[in-house]
C-alpha cells in the first residue's frame, strides 16, 4: 500500500489538519496525533496500521492510502478520455441568434442585429439529430439554446423542442431543453409550454436592483430587468417542476457589495433545484479583485444554503465543448464546439452544416489540434489534477505562457479548500 500522489491538507485551527483527496473527492479532519502519525509514515503505510487501525481503514476507505499497483495518473487520463468519447449523451448547442435586447458594457460577443435561424437551418439540425442518433444510439439528447439572447427567436426554440420531443419519446430518449439566457423576454405564455420539460437555466443577476438595471440595459423598453429577471425566475420556480437553475453573479467590485440585496430577492428558489454561480467580468483584472468582499459573498451564500459555484471542484466531467458528441450550430449553419469565443465567424468555425443532409463537414486539421493530448506535466502532477481534470485545449491554445485555475479565482489553497469542505457539507445537507 502506498500514499495516493493527489490528496494534501491544510491546519485550518490550531491543531486541527483539514486533509483532502482529490481521487475520491473526501475530507478528513485529523486532530494533531492522527495527522502526525499520518505524515510521519508516509512511506510506510502499515506503521498506521498496526498503532491506529481505524485511522488506517478510514484511510484506504477515502483513498487517501491506495494499492501499489494502482496508476492514479493513468486511472485519471483513461477516465477523462471516456468522458471525451462517452456517445451517451448528444449535446447540441445553437445560437438562435447573435443579437440581444440588452447592452452589457462587459459582454464579450460580436453582436449581429437582426440575425436569427433560417427555416434552412432549423430543418437541418432535425436532420443531423436523426443522423447522429442512427449512429450512436444516443441514450440523452440535450438541446441548449444560446446567443446572443435565444429568447429573441422563440420560434425557433420550439420548432426544434417540437421535434426533438416526437423524437425522443419514440425512442425513449431522454431530452433536456438548456437556456442561457437574461430572461427578459420570457413570457408566461412560454414557461407554461416549456413546463413539460426537463429544464435547465442559466440567468444572469448583476448585483442589487440598481446595480443591476444599470448594467441590463434594454435601450427600445426602458424596462425594470432586475424586476422582470426576478419575476420569471418566481415563475420559473412554481411552474416548472422538472427545472434545474442557476442563477449567474457576474461580479467587479461593486456587485460585490450587492449579495445581501440579491439573496434576498431570490430567497423563494428552492435550493435543491438551484446553485449561484460567481464569475468575474474579464475587464476586471485579477490583482484588482477585493478578495475580502468575493471571500464574504461566497461565504454569505453558503450561510443562505445556496451551493456555490466558484471554479467548482471536482468538475465531474469535461468541459461539454472537449466532448465529441457535442455541437454547436450557428445561426448561418456555421460549426463550433465552444460557446465563449468572441466571433462566430470563418475563421473561428470549426466546420459546416450540410443543408440538404443534415451532416456536420468537421474542419480535420482544425479538430486534430482540438482532441489532441495538449495536457501539460504540470498540470498532471498537481494534487488537485483529479479534481480539475486541467486546462481546456482551447485555452492551451490561445496561451502558450503557463495557466492554472488558481490563478484567477483570487483564492489561496486554504481559502479554497475551506470552500470546498463548507460546500460539501452543505450539499449533503440538502441531499441527505
Amino acid at each position: 500500500m502506498k500514499n495516493s500522489q493527489y490528496q494534501f491538507y491544510e491546519e485550518i485551527l490550531p491543531h486541527q489538519f483539514l486533509h483532502y483527496c482529490s481521487v475520491s473527492n473526501c475530507f478528513l479532519l485529523l486532530n494533531e496525533a492522527c495527522h502526525k502519525l499520518f505524515e510521519e509514515n508516509v512511506q510506510n503505510v502499515e506503521v498506521i496500521k498496526a498503532r491506529n487501525p481505524k485511522l488506517y481503514d478510514k484511510l484506504v476507505e477515502n483513498k487517501f492510502i491506495i494499492d501499489d499497483t494502482i496508476d492514479e495518473c493513468g486511472n485519471i487520463l483513461v477516465g477523462k478520455e471516456k468522458m471525451v468519447n462517452s456517445d451517451r449523451l448528444y449535446n447540441v448547442v445553437v445560437n438562435t441568434t447573435l443579437d440581444c435586447n440588452l447592452s452589457c458594457w462587459y459582454c464579450y460577443e460580436n453582436r449581429i442585429v437582426g440575425s436569427k435561424l433560417s427555416s434552412g437551418v432549423i430543418e437541418a439540425i432535425k436532420k443531423n439529430i436523426y443522423l447522429h442518433y442512427e449512429t450512436t444510439k444516443f441514450k440523452t439528447l440535450k438541446l441548449s439554446f444560446f446567443g446572443g439572447e435565444p429568447f429573441l427567436y422563440f420560434d425557433g426554440i420550439k420548432q426544434l423542442l417540437d421535434y426533438s420531443n416526437v423524437f425522443c419519446s419514440e425512442r425513449s430518449i431522454e431530452l433536456i431543453a438548456d437556456f442561457t439566457t437574461n430572461s427578459t423576454l420570457i413570457t408566461s405564455e412560454q414557461i407554461n409550454y416549456l413546463k413539460q420539460f426537463r429544464c435547465h437555466f442559466q440567468i444572469t443577476l448583476d448585483g442589487g436592483h440598481s446595480s443591476h438595471n444599470k448594467i441590463k440595459v434594454d435601450k427600445i423598453t426602458g424596462m425594470d430587468t432586475y424586476a422582470k429577471t426576478i419575476k420569471t425566475l418566481k415563475e420559473i420556480n412554481e411552474k416548472i417542476d422538472k427545472r434545474w437553475v442557476a442563477v449567474r453573479v457576474n461580479f467587479d467590485n461593486r456587485t460585490l457589495r450587492d449579495i445581501e440585496e440579491i439573496i434576498d430577492d431570490i430567497d423563494f428558489l428552492d435550493r435543491r433545484k438551484t446553485y449561484v454561480i460567481i464569475k468575474k467580468v474579464w475587464q476586471l483584472k485579477t490583482e484588482k479583485v477585493n478578495t475580502e468582499a468575493l471571500k464574504n459573498a461566497i461565504q454569505t451564500f453558503l450561510e443562505r444554503k445556496f451551493l456555490v459555484d466558484y471554479y467548482f471542484m471536482p468538475k465531474g466531467c469535461v468541459c461539454f465543448a472537449e466532448r465529441k458528441n457535442q455541437v454547436l450550430f450557428n445561426y448561418d449553419g456555421k460549426i463550433f464546439k465552444c460557446t465563449t469565443i468572441s466571433k462566430f465567424n470563418d475563421e473561428n468555425a470549426l466546420g459546416k452544416l450540410d443543408m440538404i443532409s443534415g451532416k456536420i463537414h468537421w474542419n480535420e486539421e482544425k479538430m486534430k489540434s482540438w482532441y489532441s493530448d495538449m495536457q501539460p506535466s504540470y498540470c498532471k502532477t498537481c494534487k488537485w489534477f483529479p479534481a480539475c481534470l486541467g486546462i481546456c485545449n482551447r485555452q492551451l491554445l490561445v496561451n502558450k505562457d503557463k495557466i492554472c485555475t488558481f490563478d484567477a479565482c483570487n483564492l489561496t489553497q486554504k481559502e479554497y479548500l475551506m470552500y470546498l469542505f463548507k460546500y460539501n457539507i452543505l450539499k449533503n445537507e440538502l441531499y441527505k
